[in-house]
C-alpha cells in the first residue's frame, strides 16, 4: 500500500498526464460562459479597460491628478493582480464548482487545480491583449521584456499551489470561502497595485518589502512595461513558491481521499 506522500505525488503525475483533457475542458468552459456573445472571452478584459478609463479620464481630468508617468505602471499592476490576487479569491471554489464532475468521474485532485490554472492563464491572455491595446491608444506601448514568459510560468505554479492550500479547507469549512473575499480585498490595498512603492516612506517600506504579493506583482509588472524584474522579486517569488509547494503537497497527502466526501 503506497504511503500518503507517494499517493499525493502519483496524483500530481496523473494530473500532468491528463493535460490535454483539462486544457480542452478549460477552453470549453471559458467559451461556454460567453455563448451568443459578440465579444466572447474579451469580456474578461472589460474590468481592466473600465478601470483604465476611470484612471485616465476621471482621476486625471476631474481631480487634476497627473498620471502621465504612473499610468502604465498602474494598469500593468491591475493586469498582474488578475493573476496574483484574483486567483486567490477564485481558488476557494475549485472543488465546489466541479462537485458534479468529481462525484461522477474518478479524476485526480490535481486535474481540477490545473483546470483552475488553465482558466486563469486564459483570462490573463485576454487581459494582456487589452492592456497592449490601451497602451497603443495612449502612445505608451513598450516592448515587453523576455522575462515575462518565465514570470508568467512561475506565477502559474504559484496559482496551482495556492489552489490546493485554499480549496481543500474551503471545501471542508464553507466559511473560508466567504472569508477569502475580505482577505483578498485587504491584500489588494496593502499591495502596490494602484500606488507605487516609491511613494511609501522609508519608515513604512517594510510593508511592501515583506509582502510576497508585492514581489509577485512586480515580477509581472516590470516585464510588461519593458524592464527586467529585480533579483529580489525573483528570490521572493521562488522562495514563496517553494513554501507553498511543501504546504500544498502536505495537504494533498493528508486529505486527498476526503475531499470528495466533503462536497
Amino acid at each position: 500500500m503506497p504511503s500518503p506522500l507517494m499517493a499525493a505525488l502519483k496524483d500530481v503525475g496523473d494530473g500532468v498526464r491528463l493535460a490535454p483533457l483539462w486544457w480542452r475542458l478549460g477552453l470549453d468552459q471559458t467559451a461556454s460562459r460567453f455563448q451568443r456573445s459578440i465579444l466572447g472571452p474579451f469580456w474578461m478584459a472589460c474590468n481592466l479597460l473600465v478601470v483604465a478609463f476611470a484612471l485616465a479620464f476621471l482621476v486625471s481630468a476631474l481631480m487634476g491628478v497627473d498620471m502621465s508617468k504612473s499610468y502604465p505602471q498602474v494598469v500593468a499592476g491591475l493586469l498582474a493582480w488578475s493573476l496574483v490576487g484574483t486567483t486567490i479569491a477564485e481558488a476557494q471554489a475549485i472543488f465546489l464548482y466541479n462537485s458534479g464532475l468529481m462525484q461522477s468521474q474518478r479524476l485526480p485532485l490535481t486535474f481540477y487545480v490545473f483546470l483552475h490554472a488553465q482558466k486563469a492563464a486564459t483570462n490573463f491572455l485576454f487581459q494582456l491583449i487589452a492592456f497592449w491595446a490601451v497602451m497603443l491608444v495612449i502612445g505608451r506601448f513598450a516592448v515587453p521584456h523576455w522575462t515575462l514568459i518565465p514570470a508568467v510560468a512561475l506565477m502559474l505554479l504559484v496559482v496551482c499551489f495556492q489552489g490546493f492550500i485554499i480549496a481543500i479547507p474551503s471545501t471542508r469549512f464553507r466559511d473560508v470561502a466567504y472569508m477569502m473575499s475580505y482577505v483578498v480585498q485587504l491584500l489588494f490595498y496593502v499591495t502596490p497595485v494602484f500606488w507605487m512603492t516609491a511613494n511609501v516612506s522609508a519608515k513604512h517600506r517594510w510593508v511592501v518589502e515583506l509582502n510576497p504579493l508585492a514581489h509577485q506583482v512586480e515580477l509581472l509588472r516590470a516585464p510588461l512595461t519593458g524592464h527586467a524584474p529585480a533579483t529580489i522579486d525573483w528570490l521572493w517569488t521562488l522562495g514563496t513558491t517553494g513554501v507553498l509547494a511543501i504546504i500544498a503537497l502536505a495537504l494533498l497527502a493528508m486529505f486527498r481521499k476526503r475531499v470528495v466526501f466533503w462536497l
